[in-house]
């Protein structure tokens, strides 16, 4: 069978799907139908009304049929953007792939082409052979996911792309293209390189020993692994406008690097490992616009770096180790820089900045020196910085702001930083000339009162004073700022505000006051700002916030959480606020007295961490969209509280005391169908399972919720429980407390408590003896599900004498567990017919009278256990027919009449332990065909051979029905106590003939399981020859053999070899090319492994006299116990090599005791290989290199290691040849 090569596979795959999509859209274009794709693409017009294509095709596998399509029968009269992506990243291939040349070649008018995600390893010559017509092309193998691969190109892959504009060949791991590779692609302007393993700026292909003219203008290699910028690294690229180098490895960058470069624009050199920079370095590019450098190690810069940069627009020196700024001017204070708008000076090591520094840059405009280390600003620094509009000095070590230092700053100025300081003082006149400043930020300072200098920022709109030790703000300067929208004093120790604090701040709109030491708020305090739309007072010690927010009519949002307010009431805000936070206060109602739910227009509310413990209607405003209540104490929650709430989409009652949510209380207006439903939380609360809570259960499966089957006209009345799994309750039966999910929970455990009921069709509920009026009796308590169909009346613990009167009739299960009542008289029961469960035990029973259960015929369950009982005269169970366990442990019973459990024909579980019962005529138990568990143990069984006997048979007829066989024993003459597995039965009918009475018989004490190890084993050995024969018959019998092998040491199906002790296990043969393989991979592995192989190598071990070569090859493989033949290209390419090889083996390898293992060595096709090879390889071992399990399969093929006596010829006469 002929073999194909994963490469063929791929290229024929995306040859299919190019064949297919452009013929079977070009037809129907032609037809004027709609266009038809082929399976896994999709496609579209790049424009409406437009006959030209985009095609996008997601391949999840590497398939498709080995024989070419015919691309004649492709239509290529329409331009189409082809895009090809291999989805399946998780597909593992030992080989890599490549494109067929001439993929491409029948699309012409093919202008976009993107080949993504496919494992490639190469672009042969003639991959884009027709695409004259290409304008933008795309490889990106993702390769560097995938390490070992590596995308080779040819040098005139792309000469047939004469019109291609952009080339991206990014994420490829590619380590080197050739010199010419982009030669005579004149329209060519973009190359993005990124994400590749190029370590020199030489192996891209770009150096200045390129003969032609490159013409592009964009050139992107960032995340490679540069080291160096050489001397006109980048010199053929005369036309360059934009160069990014970021984020490799460069570490030096010689003088004339960019030599060649006077059209570059943009130079991104950011995230490298630049310590120095030649003084001469960007002499060449005197258009320079940007220059990026930031994230590098730069200490110091030469004064003559950046002089010639006349044009430069944007400098980023972020993140370096600068210290000085000499570097920035002229030795006479003058700087080229005169165009400069940004400097990024940020996160580097200055310690001042000396006056004048910044003189010549009359230009900037933005200038960032936060995070440096300065102490020090001279009056008079930034003088002449006329143009300027941000200043940042954020986070540096700045104590006192004097009277000249912002001197020179100008009109211009709008945003200055100064937080993160250590400010303790600033002069009064410091911003005197700054009146157009808008934006001021002091925070993270020492300032312990508001500077007098901000009181002629007349313009200022953002004064943040946070994180400061201000105290007291009454009469603050800030007063009279009428421009002033933003008031920032987070995390100072205001403790009081007065009225008139915020005077003559018409403009503000957000007012912050959080995380202070504030107890007090004078009333009015707020009147002065009736345009305040965000006002936080969090974390703080206030108490009432009665009378404050009534006259902020625009206030949106209002959060005054982490306080101790204990009183709230809606009308305490504005109606307008839409966003209110309260939580983690002291309040214990949401009050609503006005009854203003249906004025307010709140959205979203948080009163979480807070002391609630009920919720009405009332409590919501009716705009509601989101409530958090969690961590309350909430017990109550009033039915139709969310009623009316059309716009509720999320409620958290979490962490409360909530016991009961009943279908009322959860109940919602009806909602569009269009909009979602609201998500509910309800989790970790103290539920109880009552009758009340199973319809819960119905919303486990929204869609098909019992909420709708309920109220079919309105299937949009209740929420979506998001935490029901979570839902945990107590069940409300005492009997059965626990606490278990709610959804796992059965029907019947929903129970409620009630004292009496009637039934909507009962006439007779005003009188006592009515019979469908349900009465609880006194001291018992009784409970009912939501179907009425299970009703428990519980009575016991009551330490009573007798069975109380007046029992439900209707009581389907009845505690009278642990009472005192000695006998159950005839007609006990009567008129309970719907009683299923009945519990007596423990109770002092000592005799039942017939006909006690009579009446009782739909009992299922009856518990009898740990009372008195010692005999049963046989009709004490009549009536029971359905009765299906029956519990008799711990009773004193020493007498069961043959009759007693004749009629209970349902009987399935009978528990007769822990009684003294001596022997049974277990023949009776035939009349209980339904009988599975039976429990005997625990009583004092006679020995004699009668009742063993019957024991016997009854133990056969009815398997594993005796659940405790191996804890019964029988007395042996009343003194000794032997087990019951088993008794020798042959023993009893061996003895003389004796009375039955006088006679006790001997027993062999053998356990079951004796005789089940016996089984065991034969099993055991049947299923290990059954594994053999499957091991023989499976098709994969060779890979478990290796298995076995590699693991044990264990050949199975391995024919021993006839071969003599021999010099060498195996002669390798192969070509010198391959030489490398053999000497450092394979003979290391096969020579120092276990168990260690002795090898002869024929390039190694052999003579180097050429007259000899098939002699000695003929020798090497007679003197070898088996042969290796590492097979590959340069093997076959190799003719006379492989006629000598083939002339010198024939005869050894036609030897059919001769083991021959044959490697495959890279891409071989099989169709290349002449008829004598396919021939031995029928009869051979042969492995591809790197395959799974390569080397356990090897070592499986080669002969057994043998141990040699022999010394070693020494007269092997071997000449050398290399193939």
């Amino acid at each position: 069978m002929e073999r194909h090569s994963p490469r063929d596979i791929f290229s024929t795959l995306v040859t299919t799907v190019i064949t297919c999509v452009l013929l079977w859209c070009s037809l129907n274009m032609g037809a004027g139908a709609h266009y038809v794709c082929v399976e896994n693409c999709v496609w579209e017009p790049i424009s409406i009304n437009s006959t030209t294509l985009s095609v996008t095709c997601n391949l999840t596998t590497l398939q498709g049929k080995p024989n070419p399509i015919n691309y004649s029968l492709i239509m290529p009269g329409y331009n189409v953007r082809l895009s090809i992506r291999c989805t399946d990243a998780s597909v593992q291939i030992s080989h890599t792939n490549s494109l067929l040349e001439g993929s491409f070649k029948h699309l012409r008018n093919l202008q976009s082409l993107s080949i993504e995600n496919c494992h490639l390893d190469r672009l042969p010559l003639k991959t884009f052979q027709g695409l004259e017509g290409l304008k933008n092309l795309t490889v990106k193998t993702l390769n560097t996911e995938r390490s070992h691969l590596s995308l080779s190109v040819s040098p005139k892959t792309l000469l047939p792309l004469r019109q291609l504009i952009s080339l991206d060949f990014s994420e490829n791991n590619i380590e080197w293209l050739p010199n010419k590779f982009l030669c005579g692609l004149n329209h060519l302007r973009f190359v993005n390189l990124t994400g590749n393993k190029f370590a020199d700026v030489s192996n891209m292909g770009l150096s200045s020993v390129t003969s032609c003219s490159l013409m592009v203008t964009r050139l992107d290699v960032g995340f490679n692994q540069l080291k160096a910028l050489p001397e006109r690294g980048f010199a053929s690229l005369t036309r360059l406008e934009e160069l990014r180098l970021d984020h490799n490895q460069l570490a030096r960058a010689e003088p004339t690097a960019l030599r060649g470069l006077a059209q570059l624009l943009h130079l991104d050199m950011a995230h490298n490992v630049l310590v120095a920079l030649p003084a001469a370095l960007f002499r060449p590019t005197p258009r320079l616009l940007e220059l990026y450098l930031r994230n590098n190690s730069l200490s110091a810069l030469s004064p003559a770096l950046l002089s010639e940069l006349k044009e430069l627009s944007i400098l980023d020196l972020a993140y370096n180790q600068l210290s000085s700024m000499s570097w920035l001017g002229n030795p006479d204070g003058s700087s080229n820089l005169t165009r400069l708008r940004e400097l990024d000076l940020s996160h580097n090591r200055l310690i001042s900045l000396k006056s004048g520094v910044f003189h010549a840059l009359e230009s900037l405009q933005i200038l960032q020196l936060q995070n440096n280390l300065i102490e020090h600003v001279a009056n008079g620094t930034f003088q002449g910085l006329s143009m300027l509009q941000s200043l940042v000095l954020s986070n540096n070590r700045l104590q006192h702001i004097g009277f000249r230092m912002m001197f020179g700053l100008g009109l211009s100025l709008t945003a200055l930083h100064l937080d993160g300081n250590y400010v303790e003082s600033i002069y009064d006149d410091a911003f005197q000339d700054m009146s157009m400043l808008q934006e001021l930020s002091l925070a993270g300072n020492r300032l312990i009162v508001v500077p007098q200098a901000v009181s002629v920022l007349n313009m200022l709109n953002s004064l943040n004073l946070s994180d400061n030790n201000i105290q007291d703000i009454t009469n603050a300067p800030y007063q009279g700022l009428t421009r002033l929208f933003a008031l920032d004093f987070v995390g100072n120790n205001i403790r009081s505000i007065r009225k008139g604090a915020f005077n003559n701040l018409p403009s503000v709109r957000i007012l912050y006051l959080a995380r202070n030491n504030i107890q007090a708020i004078e009333k009015g305090a707020f009147d002065n700002l009736p345009n305040l739309y965000f006002l936080r007072l969090d974390s703080n010690i206030i108490h009432d916030v009665s009378s404050l927010f009534t006259s902020l009519h625009d206030l949106i949002m209002l959060n005054i959480s982490v306080n101790r307010i204990r009183w709230f009431d809606y009308a305490m805000v504005p109606a307008g606020l839409q966003w209110l936070d309260i939580h983690n206060n002291q309040i214990e109602a949401l009050g609503n007295y006005y009854g203003l739910e249906h004025v307010l227009k709140l959205r979203t509310i948080d009163a979480s961490f807070n002391r609630l413990t009920f919720l009405n209607s009332s409590s919501l405003p009716n705009s509601i969209e989101n409530v958090f209540l969690t961590h309350n104490h909430l017990q109550r929650i009033q039915p139709f509280t969310f009623l009316e709430k059309p716009n509720l989409a999320r409620v958290d009652l979490t962490h409360n005391q909530l016991q009961v949510l009943s279908m009322s209380t959860l109940c919602l207006s009806a909602s569009p169908s269009r909009q979602p439903f609201p998500e509910f939380k309800i989790a970790n609360n103290p539920y109880l399972c009552d009758c009340r809570m199973e319809w819960l259960q119905g919303l486990q499966n929204f869609s098909t919720q019992i909420i709708t089957s309920m109220h079919s006209a309105y299937p949009r009345l209740y929420p979506r429980i998001d935490d029901l799994s979570s839902v945990m309750c107590k069940l409300g039966f005492s009997k059965r407390t626990r606490i278990l999910p709610l959804v796992k929970a059965k029907s019947a455990e929903f129970l409620c408590e009630i004292k009496s009921h009637c039934f909507s069709v009962c006439d007779c509920c005003e009188f006592e003896a009515c019979d469908c009026r349900m009465v609880c009796p006194d001291n018992c308590s009784c409970f009912h599900d939501q179907s009425w169909q299970t009703n428990i009346v519980d009575c016991g613990g009551r330490n009573q004498g007798v069975i109380p009167k007046e029992l439900p009739i209707e009581v389907s299960e009845l505690y009278i567990d642990g009472n005192q009542i000695p006998t159950l008289y005839p007609h006990l029961f009567v008129n309970m017919g719907s009683l299923k469960v009945l519990f007596l035990n423990n109770s002092n029973i000592v005799s039942i009278k017939n006909q006690s259960f009579a009446s009782l015929r739909q009992l299922r369950v009856l518990h009898l256990e740990d009372n008195q009982i010692s005999v049963f005269s046989g009709h004490e169970f009549n009536g029971l027919t359905k009765l299906v366990e029956l519990y008799l442990s711990n009773n004193r019973l020493h007498y069961i009449d043959n009759s007693t459990f004749a009629e209970l024909q349902s009987l399935e579980v009978l528990r007769l332990d822990r009684n003294r019962l001596i022997d049974m005529s277990l023949w009776s138990l035939h009349c209980n065909p339904r009988l599975t568990e039976i429990y005997l143990a625990a009583n004092p069984w006679s020995c004699n051979c009668y009742f063993t006997e019957e024991l016997a048979q009854f133990i056969v007829s009815h398997k594993n029905t005796a659940c405790d066989l191996f804890q019964m024993t029988c007395v042996y003459n009343a003194t000794r106590t032997l087990p019951l597995w088993e008794p020798n039965m042959i023993d009893c009918h061996r003895l003389p003939n004796v009375t039955i009475p006088q006679f006790q018989p001997q027993f062999q004490i053998r356990r079951i399981e004796d005789f089940l190890s016996v089984a065991f084993i034969i099993g055991g050995v049947v299923l290990f020859a059954l594994f053999i024969i499957a091991i023989v018959l499976t098709p994969s019998r060779r890979r478990i053999s290796v298995c076995l092998f590699s693991r044990y040491g264990v050949r199975m199906f391995h024919r021993a070899s006839a071969e003599g002790d021999k010099l060498f296990d195996a002669f390798v043969s192969y070509s010198k090319k391959d030489e490398a393989f053999v000497t450092q991979v394979l003979a290391p592995e096969l020579e120092c492994g276990r168990p260690p192989y002795r090898l002869c190598l024929h390039y190694r071990d052999l003579s180097h006299t050429g007259t000899y070569l098939q002699e000695a090859i003929r020798e090497a493989v007679d003197s070898s116990r088996g042969t290796i033949v590492v097979l590959s290209e340069h093997f076959l390419k190799n003719g006379s090599c492989r006629h000598e090889f083939k002339s010198a083996h024939l005869e050894v390898l036609n030897n059919s005791h001769h083991k021959l293992v044959v490697i495959f060595l890279g891409r071989v096709s099989y169709r290349e290989l002449d008829p004598d090879i396919r021939a031995w390889l029928k009869h051979s071992t042969f492995l591809h290199w790197g395959e799974k399990d390569f080397w356990n399969k090897l070592r499986y093929a080669m002969p057994d290691v043998r141990h040699r006596n022999k010394a070693i010829r020494s007269d092997l006469n071997l000449v050398a040849a290399y193939i």
